[in-house]
Protein backbone atom coordinates (compact mmCIF):
# COMPACT_ATOMS: atom_id res chain seq x y z
CA UNK A 1 0.00 0.00 0.00
CA UNK A 2 1.38 3.39 -0.98
CA UNK A 3 1.85 5.96 1.76
CA UNK A 4 1.03 9.59 1.06
CA UNK A 5 3.78 12.00 2.11
CA UNK A 6 1.37 14.00 4.27
CA UNK A 7 0.58 10.94 6.38
CA UNK A 8 4.09 10.68 7.72
CA UNK A 9 4.67 14.36 8.43
CA UNK A 10 4.11 13.89 12.16
CA UNK A 11 6.80 11.18 12.20
CA UNK A 12 9.62 13.46 11.08
CA UNK A 13 10.59 14.65 14.58
CA UNK A 14 9.70 11.29 16.14
CA UNK A 15 11.49 8.85 13.82
CA UNK A 16 13.50 10.52 11.08
CA UNK A 17 15.37 12.68 13.57
CA UNK A 18 16.16 9.62 15.68
CA UNK A 19 17.62 7.86 12.62
CA UNK A 20 19.62 10.95 11.61
CA UNK A 21 21.06 11.51 15.07
CA UNK A 22 22.12 7.90 15.55
CA UNK A 23 23.83 7.34 12.19
CA UNK A 24 27.47 8.06 13.01
CA UNK A 25 29.35 5.64 10.78
CA UNK A 26 30.18 5.92 7.09
CA UNK A 27 26.76 4.45 6.29
CA UNK A 28 25.53 1.87 3.84
CA UNK A 29 27.16 1.32 0.46
CA UNK A 30 24.54 1.37 -2.31
CA UNK A 31 25.90 -1.43 -4.44
CA UNK A 32 22.67 -2.25 -6.33
CA UNK A 33 20.54 0.61 -5.22
CA UNK A 34 20.35 4.36 -5.40
CA UNK A 35 21.02 6.67 -2.49
CA UNK A 36 17.93 8.90 -2.36
CA UNK A 37 15.76 10.69 0.17
CA UNK A 38 13.82 8.32 2.42
CA UNK A 39 10.65 10.18 1.39
CA UNK A 40 11.15 8.87 -2.18
CA UNK A 41 11.63 5.23 -1.17
CA UNK A 42 8.28 3.45 -0.59
CA UNK A 43 9.92 0.23 0.65
CA UNK A 44 11.70 1.96 3.54
CA UNK A 45 9.10 4.65 4.09
CA UNK A 46 6.68 1.83 4.88
CA UNK A 47 8.76 0.96 7.95
CA UNK A 48 7.73 4.31 9.43
CA UNK A 49 4.18 2.97 9.79
CA UNK A 50 5.48 0.67 12.48
CA UNK A 51 8.45 2.48 14.13
CA UNK A 52 9.62 -0.40 16.30
CA UNK A 53 13.19 -0.60 17.52
CA UNK A 54 13.90 -3.27 14.87
CA UNK A 55 12.48 -1.15 12.05
CA UNK A 56 14.40 1.92 13.18
CA UNK A 57 17.56 -0.20 13.17
CA UNK A 58 16.77 -1.30 9.61
CA UNK A 59 16.41 2.34 8.59
CA UNK A 60 19.74 3.21 10.21
CA UNK A 61 21.46 0.32 8.42
CA UNK A 62 20.04 1.48 5.08
CA UNK A 63 21.12 5.10 5.56
CA UNK A 64 24.03 6.07 3.30
CA UNK A 65 24.34 9.59 4.74
CA UNK A 66 22.33 12.39 6.34
CA UNK A 67 21.54 15.68 4.59
CA UNK A 68 19.96 18.50 6.57
CA UNK A 69 18.89 16.02 9.27
CA UNK A 70 17.05 13.90 6.69
CA UNK A 71 18.34 10.36 5.99
CA UNK A 72 19.40 9.53 2.45
CA UNK A 73 18.89 5.79 2.03
CA UNK A 74 19.89 2.88 -0.17
CA UNK A 75 16.47 2.20 -1.63
CA UNK A 76 16.11 -1.50 -2.50
CA UNK A 77 13.29 -0.89 -4.93
CA UNK A 78 15.33 1.33 -7.24
CA UNK A 79 18.16 0.01 -9.37
CA UNK A 80 20.42 1.58 -11.92
CA UNK A 81 22.81 0.19 -14.49
CA UNK A 82 25.20 3.04 -13.73
CA UNK A 83 25.78 2.04 -10.12
CA UNK A 84 29.27 0.54 -9.82
CA UNK A 85 29.64 -3.03 -8.64
CA UNK A 86 32.54 -4.81 -7.03
CA UNK A 87 34.53 -6.61 -9.75
CA UNK A 88 35.06 -10.36 -9.50
CA UNK A 89 38.79 -9.72 -9.32
CA UNK A 90 40.13 -6.69 -7.53
CA UNK A 91 41.54 -3.98 -9.78
CA UNK A 92 44.01 -3.01 -7.06
CA UNK A 93 47.49 -4.41 -7.76
CA UNK A 94 49.02 -7.18 -5.65
CA UNK A 95 52.53 -5.81 -6.26
CA UNK A 96 52.53 -2.44 -4.56
CA UNK A 97 54.03 -0.26 -1.83
CA UNK A 98 57.70 -0.74 -2.74
CA UNK A 99 60.24 2.06 -2.44
CA UNK A 100 63.98 2.14 -3.02
CA UNK A 101 64.64 4.57 -0.15
CA UNK A 102 62.06 5.22 2.46
CA UNK A 103 63.82 5.58 5.62
CA UNK A 104 55.80 22.05 3.95
CA UNK A 105 55.67 19.09 5.51
CA UNK A 106 56.32 20.98 8.75
CA UNK A 107 59.43 19.85 10.59
CA UNK A 108 60.31 17.45 7.81
CA UNK A 109 63.33 17.07 5.63
CA UNK A 110 63.82 16.69 1.88
CA UNK A 111 63.03 13.13 0.84
CA UNK A 112 65.36 11.08 -1.38
CA UNK A 113 64.70 11.37 -5.11
CA UNK A 114 63.10 7.93 -5.45
CA UNK A 115 61.52 7.58 -2.00
CA UNK A 116 57.82 8.01 -2.83
CA UNK A 117 57.05 6.54 -6.28
CA UNK A 118 53.28 6.61 -5.61
CA UNK A 119 53.13 10.36 -5.01
CA UNK A 120 51.04 12.50 -7.33
CA UNK A 121 50.87 16.27 -7.38
CA UNK A 122 47.78 18.08 -8.70
CA UNK A 123 48.11 21.26 -10.75
CA UNK A 124 45.32 23.82 -11.16
CA UNK A 125 44.61 26.75 -13.45
CA UNK A 126 42.55 29.73 -12.41
CA UNK A 127 40.13 31.25 -14.88
CA UNK A 128 41.90 33.70 -17.18
CA UNK A 129 45.40 32.81 -15.91
CA UNK A 130 48.03 30.74 -17.70
CA UNK A 131 50.14 29.63 -14.75
CA UNK A 132 49.62 26.23 -13.11
CA UNK A 133 49.55 26.11 -9.31
CA UNK A 134 50.35 22.82 -7.59
CA UNK A 135 47.99 22.88 -4.61
CA UNK A 136 47.17 19.27 -3.69
CA UNK A 137 48.64 15.81 -3.64
CA UNK A 138 47.45 12.31 -4.34
CA UNK A 139 48.63 8.73 -4.63
CA UNK A 140 48.81 6.16 -7.43
CA UNK A 141 46.71 3.08 -6.59
CA UNK A 142 46.71 1.35 -10.00
CA UNK A 143 47.56 2.14 -13.61
CA UNK A 144 44.49 4.34 -14.15
CA UNK A 145 43.59 5.83 -10.77
CA UNK A 146 44.91 8.38 -8.30
CA UNK A 147 43.46 8.64 -4.80
CA UNK A 148 43.07 12.11 -3.28
CA UNK A 149 40.88 14.21 -0.97
CA UNK A 150 37.39 15.23 -2.05
CA UNK A 151 38.06 18.87 -1.21
CA UNK A 152 40.89 18.87 -3.78
CA UNK A 153 38.40 18.23 -6.60
CA UNK A 154 35.17 19.67 -5.16
CA UNK A 155 33.80 22.39 -7.51
CA UNK A 156 32.44 24.39 -4.59
CA UNK A 157 35.88 24.48 -2.99
CA UNK A 158 37.83 25.14 -6.19
CA UNK A 159 35.69 28.06 -7.30
CA UNK A 160 37.14 29.41 -10.55
CA UNK A 161 40.06 26.99 -10.49
CA UNK A 162 40.00 23.70 -12.37
CA UNK A 163 42.23 20.65 -12.22
CA UNK A 164 44.63 20.97 -15.15
CA UNK A 165 47.21 18.24 -14.66
CA UNK A 166 47.98 15.19 -12.55
CA UNK A 167 51.78 14.84 -12.44
CA UNK A 168 53.60 11.65 -11.46
CA UNK A 169 57.28 11.03 -10.86
CA UNK A 170 57.89 14.58 -9.60
CA UNK A 171 60.49 15.58 -7.00
CA UNK A 172 61.50 19.23 -7.55
CA UNK A 173 58.73 21.47 -8.91
CA UNK A 174 61.19 24.09 -10.18
CA UNK A 175 63.18 21.91 -12.58
CA UNK A 176 62.41 19.96 -15.73
CA UNK A 177 64.94 17.25 -14.79
CA UNK A 178 65.19 15.92 -11.26
CA UNK A 179 68.71 15.02 -10.14
CA UNK A 180 70.55 14.70 -6.83
CA UNK A 181 74.18 14.15 -5.89
CA UNK A 182 75.34 10.72 -4.78
CA UNK A 183 77.76 9.93 -1.95
CA UNK A 184 80.40 9.04 -4.52
CA UNK A 185 80.28 12.52 -6.04
CA UNK A 186 78.18 11.54 -9.06
CA UNK A 187 74.71 12.62 -10.11
CA UNK A 188 71.58 10.48 -9.95
CA UNK A 189 68.68 11.55 -12.18
CA UNK A 190 65.09 10.47 -12.53
CA UNK A 191 63.21 9.86 -15.80
CA UNK A 192 60.95 12.70 -17.04
CA UNK A 193 57.70 13.25 -15.16
CA UNK A 194 54.46 11.87 -16.58
CA UNK A 195 51.59 14.35 -16.95
CA UNK A 196 47.96 13.26 -17.21
CA UNK A 197 44.54 14.83 -17.50
CA UNK A 198 41.54 13.75 -15.46
CA UNK A 199 39.19 11.60 -17.53
CA UNK A 200 36.75 11.26 -14.63
CA UNK A 201 36.57 12.60 -11.07
CA UNK A 202 34.62 10.64 -8.46
CA UNK A 203 34.10 12.41 -5.16
CA UNK A 204 32.45 10.63 -2.25
CA UNK A 205 28.70 11.43 -2.42
CA UNK A 206 28.45 12.36 1.27
CA UNK A 207 31.56 14.54 1.42
CA UNK A 208 31.28 17.29 4.06
CA UNK A 209 27.70 16.41 5.06
CA UNK A 210 28.19 14.93 8.56
CA UNK A 211 31.01 16.91 10.13
CA UNK A 212 33.62 19.20 8.65
CA UNK A 213 35.45 17.37 5.85
CA UNK A 214 33.72 14.06 6.57
CA UNK A 215 34.13 11.46 3.79
CA UNK A 216 36.98 13.54 2.35
CA UNK A 217 38.02 11.10 -0.35
CA UNK A 218 37.96 11.07 -4.15
CA UNK A 219 39.23 9.09 -7.12
CA UNK A 220 40.73 10.55 -10.29
CA UNK A 221 40.65 8.34 -13.37
CA UNK A 222 43.55 9.28 -15.64
CA UNK A 223 43.06 9.82 -19.36
CA UNK A 224 45.49 7.01 -20.22
CA UNK A 225 47.26 4.16 -18.42
CA UNK A 226 50.44 4.88 -16.47
CA UNK A 227 53.57 3.48 -18.10
CA UNK A 228 55.21 1.84 -15.08
CA UNK A 229 58.01 0.35 -17.20
CA UNK A 230 59.09 3.69 -18.63
CA UNK A 231 59.18 5.19 -15.17
CA UNK A 232 61.99 2.80 -14.15
CA UNK A 233 60.65 2.46 -10.63
CA UNK A 234 59.99 6.17 -10.09
CA UNK A 235 56.21 5.69 -10.50
CA UNK A 236 54.63 2.75 -8.68
CA UNK A 237 51.33 2.12 -6.86
CA UNK A 238 50.95 2.19 -3.09
CA UNK A 239 49.12 -0.60 -1.25
CA UNK A 240 45.71 0.00 0.31
CA UNK A 241 44.77 -1.65 3.61
CA UNK A 242 41.85 -4.08 3.90
CA UNK A 243 38.51 -2.91 5.28
CA UNK A 244 39.17 -4.51 8.67
CA UNK A 245 42.57 -2.86 9.05
CA UNK A 246 43.29 -1.18 12.40
CA UNK A 247 45.93 1.56 11.93
CA UNK A 248 46.85 1.92 15.60
CA UNK A 249 47.14 -1.85 16.13
CA UNK A 250 49.28 -2.21 13.01
CA UNK A 251 51.43 0.80 13.88
CA UNK A 252 52.46 -0.44 17.33
CA UNK A 253 55.44 1.71 18.21
CA UNK A 254 55.96 2.85 14.62
CA UNK A 255 55.13 6.27 13.26
CA UNK A 256 53.25 6.92 10.05
CA UNK A 257 54.90 8.97 7.30
CA UNK A 258 53.48 11.97 5.45
CA UNK A 259 55.12 13.50 2.40
CA UNK A 260 54.36 16.41 0.10
CA UNK A 261 55.19 19.83 -1.27
CA UNK A 262 53.07 21.83 1.18
CA UNK A 263 53.93 24.79 3.37
CA UNK A 264 56.90 24.39 5.68
CA UNK A 265 57.75 26.01 9.00
CA UNK A 266 59.05 29.05 7.07
CA UNK A 267 55.55 29.77 5.73
CA UNK A 268 56.40 29.02 2.09
CA UNK A 269 55.70 25.95 0.00
CA UNK A 270 58.52 23.48 -0.56
CA UNK A 271 59.87 23.06 -4.08
CA UNK A 272 61.20 19.58 -3.25
CA UNK A 273 59.14 16.85 -1.68
CA UNK A 274 59.56 16.62 2.08
CA UNK A 275 58.60 13.91 4.54
CA UNK A 276 58.02 13.62 8.26
CA UNK A 277 57.21 10.85 10.74
CA UNK A 278 54.00 11.37 12.71
CA UNK A 279 52.64 9.41 15.70
CA UNK A 280 49.06 8.18 15.47
CA UNK A 281 46.76 9.75 18.07
CA UNK A 282 43.96 8.00 19.95
CA UNK A 283 40.58 8.82 18.41
CA UNK A 284 39.00 9.76 21.75
CA UNK A 285 41.81 12.19 22.53
CA UNK A 286 41.62 13.64 19.03
CA UNK A 287 37.85 14.08 19.24
CA UNK A 288 38.30 16.06 22.45
CA UNK A 289 40.80 18.38 20.74
CA UNK A 290 38.32 18.99 17.90
CA UNK A 291 35.34 19.29 20.30
CA UNK A 292 33.62 16.14 19.04
CA UNK A 293 33.53 17.18 15.39
CA UNK A 294 35.19 14.01 14.08
CA UNK A 295 33.80 10.69 12.83
CA UNK A 296 35.10 7.13 12.97
CA UNK A 297 36.22 7.24 9.33
CA UNK A 298 38.85 9.84 10.21
CA UNK A 299 42.15 9.22 11.96
CA UNK A 300 44.53 11.61 13.65
CA UNK A 301 48.30 11.89 13.48
CA UNK A 302 50.91 14.35 14.71
CA UNK A 303 50.52 16.78 17.55
CA UNK A 304 54.23 17.41 18.11
CA UNK A 305 55.38 21.02 17.79
CA UNK A 306 56.82 21.80 14.37
CA UNK A 307 55.91 18.43 12.82
CA UNK A 308 52.83 18.26 10.64
CA UNK A 309 51.39 18.12 7.15
CA UNK A 310 50.15 21.51 6.00
CA UNK A 311 48.42 23.51 3.28
CA UNK A 312 49.37 22.10 -0.13
CA UNK A 313 49.77 18.58 1.26
CA UNK A 314 46.00 17.99 1.08
CA UNK A 315 45.03 14.79 -0.68
CA UNK A 316 48.45 13.27 -0.16
CA UNK A 317 49.04 9.89 1.48
CA UNK A 318 49.83 8.98 5.07
CA UNK A 319 51.68 5.65 4.83
CA UNK A 320 52.71 2.97 7.26
CA UNK A 321 55.54 0.48 6.81
CA UNK A 322 55.19 -3.25 7.29
CA UNK A 323 56.94 -5.07 10.11
CA UNK A 324 60.20 -5.23 8.19
CA UNK A 325 59.79 -2.25 5.86
CA UNK A 326 58.06 -2.50 2.46
CA UNK A 327 55.42 -2.93 1.28
CA UNK A 328 53.99 0.36 2.50
CA UNK A 329 50.26 0.81 2.99
CA UNK A 330 48.39 4.07 2.68
CA UNK A 331 46.38 4.37 5.87
CA UNK A 332 45.29 8.00 5.51
CA UNK A 333 44.64 10.93 3.19
CA UNK A 334 45.66 14.42 4.31
CA UNK A 335 42.38 16.21 5.04
CA UNK A 336 42.67 19.20 7.40
CA UNK A 337 44.17 20.50 10.63
CA UNK A 338 44.80 23.68 12.60
CA UNK A 339 45.20 26.89 10.61
CA UNK A 340 48.69 27.25 12.06
CA UNK A 341 50.30 23.90 11.25
CA UNK A 342 52.53 22.02 13.64
CA UNK A 343 50.92 23.06 16.94
CA UNK A 344 51.80 21.11 20.06
CA UNK A 345 48.91 18.88 21.11
CA UNK A 346 46.86 19.47 17.94
CA UNK A 347 47.06 16.53 15.54
CA UNK A 348 46.08 16.67 11.89
CA UNK A 349 42.96 14.96 10.56
CA UNK A 350 43.29 12.26 7.89
CA UNK A 351 40.66 10.28 6.03
CA UNK A 352 41.00 6.64 7.10
CA UNK A 353 41.53 4.70 3.87
CA UNK A 354 40.54 1.29 5.28
CA UNK A 355 37.04 2.65 5.95
CA UNK A 356 36.59 3.25 2.23
CA UNK A 357 38.23 0.15 0.74
CA UNK A 358 34.84 -1.17 -0.45
CA UNK A 359 33.82 2.23 -1.88
CA UNK A 360 37.14 2.50 -3.74
CA UNK A 361 36.85 -0.93 -5.33
CA UNK A 362 33.21 -0.32 -6.29
CA UNK A 363 34.23 2.76 -8.27
CA UNK A 364 37.25 1.37 -10.16
CA UNK A 365 36.86 0.51 -13.84
CA UNK A 366 39.34 -1.48 -15.98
Amino acid sequence: MNIKRGCVAWLVPAVLLVVAQQVTSQGADCVRSQCISIRECPALLKLLQDPTRINIRKLQDATCYVRNREPMVCCPSITTTETPTIPTKSLLPENCGHSAHLNRIVGGEVAPLDAYPWKAVLGYKDKGLAAIEFLCGGSVINERYVLTAAHCVDPGTLGTRRLEVVRLGEWDLTTTEDCESTNSGGVFCAPPVQDFEAEEIIGHPSYNTRVRFSDDIALIRLNRPINFQESAGFVLPVCLPPSNFSPRTAAGNKSAIAAGWGFTETGSASNKIKHVKLPLVDSTECSQVYKGSTVSEQLCAGGNAGEDSCGGDSGGPLVLAGTFGPPYQQIGIVSYGPVSCGQQGVPGIYTSVSSYRTWIEQNLKP
